[in-house]
């Protein structure tokens, strides 16, 4: 994927401002709704950083020794922490060694950089662990986190970090973007309103068989709650992939059910591919039913997003709902 997507450009032009007037910041918390490449961003500040001679656009030359250390995951000025595969925590050890990482010399004599990967995802222990970092930083040290939820960060760590604030791009840069990296069979108008808007989403979405399985998630959803499948093995399903990108999905989903409710011409819709499986849908529930549900919804997906939920047994219970014999339609 090229580094340099078109919405970027203003936090590119920001960041370079303050490398060329040496402000840049020991701290940096990137921060935005998935699918805007937070990521992305962060990894091109880092080998720009660390590049030997880097290119009029301040980017990485791609071509210098250190831009080849960086590409291979060698560089010794630079780490990456992630949260661990099977708590998807970040816990207190890791953090402590990666303190000590950034109090190090650089070896290469220029930035140190730290990167952390769902920054939100730290543990109580682990974010009084990096504050001693954050209050006093080593020179040299840059400090990259990414989160896609901020709340979940202790605010004295918010509060000694730099933000920025990634924002979904216009629909003209979005679609433009998109509909060069699609094949041609493909919507792009569509998979980006289903996305949210963020087009990383849409791609990731439409290069998997995640957005061909989303049909078949409210099918079983929809067979649920007229009474016939097992909310286990629905929950199952829904469980699999990017849980809170299905929750918002479902969100969609109900809005979609209560506005065709009220008027069975309702533009705008979440999933309007769908139509027939929404048409289908409205016959079977009641609007205060649906109501009740589109809360729910809502409810869980605001669990999972600030609070560390066993987000499987929040899903069972979620279906296990839906499931129950509430079929009036007046």
């Amino acid at each position: 994927m090229d580094k340099q997507l078109p919405w970027h450009e203003p936090l590119w032009q920001q960041f370079r401002a303050q490398v060329s007037h040496d402000r840049l910041p020991h701290a940096l918390l990137l921060s935005g709704i998935a699918g805007l490449g937070k990521g992305v961003f962060a990894r091109r500040m880092a080998q720009a950083l660390l590049c030997e001679t880097p290119t009029a656009s301040g980017d990485g030359c791609d071509g210098c020794r250190f831009c080849h250390l960086f590409y291979a995951g060698s560089h010794p000025d630079y780490r990456v922490l992630m949260p661990e595969e099977k708590s998807g925590v970040i816990k207190v050890d890791a953090v402590r060694e990666l303190c000590a990482f950034l109090d190090y010399t650089a070896q290469y004599g220029g930035h140190k950089i730290a990167l952390l990967e769902s920054a939100d995802c730290l543990n109580g222990y682990a974010a009084n662990s990096l504050l001693k970092t954050l209050e006093e930083p080593s020179a040299g040290s840059v400090l990259l986190l990414i989160t896609t939820q901020p709340v979940r960060l202790p605010a004295t760590v918010r509060s000694r970090c730099q933000r920025i604030n990634f924002v979904p791009p216009s629909s003209q840069m979005a679609l433009s973007w998109l509909a060069q990296q699609v094949r041609a069979d493909i919507d792009p108008e569509l998979v980006l309103e289903v996305s949210g808007g963020a087009p990383l989403t849409a791609l990731s979405n439409v290069q998997s068989e995640y957005w061909h399985r989303r049909q078949e998630l409210f099918t079983g959803y929809q067979q649920l709650q007229s009474g016939r499948g097992d909310p286990l093995q629905v929950a199952e399903a829904w469980a699999i992939g990017n849980v809170v990108e299905n929750l918002r999905w479902l969100i969609g989903w109900h809005t979609d059910l209560i506005r065709l409710k009220m008027d069975c011409h309702a533009p705008c819709l979440s999933h309007p591919d769908l139509y027939l499986l929404l048409q289908a849908g409205i016959q079977q529930q009641s609007l205060p039913r649906l109501f009740e549900r589109l809360d729910a919804a809502i409810h869980l997906h605001h669990l999972c997003t600030t609070t560390q939920v066993n987000t499987h047994m929040q899903l069972e219970a979620f279906f296990s709902g839906s499931a129950l014999n509430h079929s009036d339609t007046f």
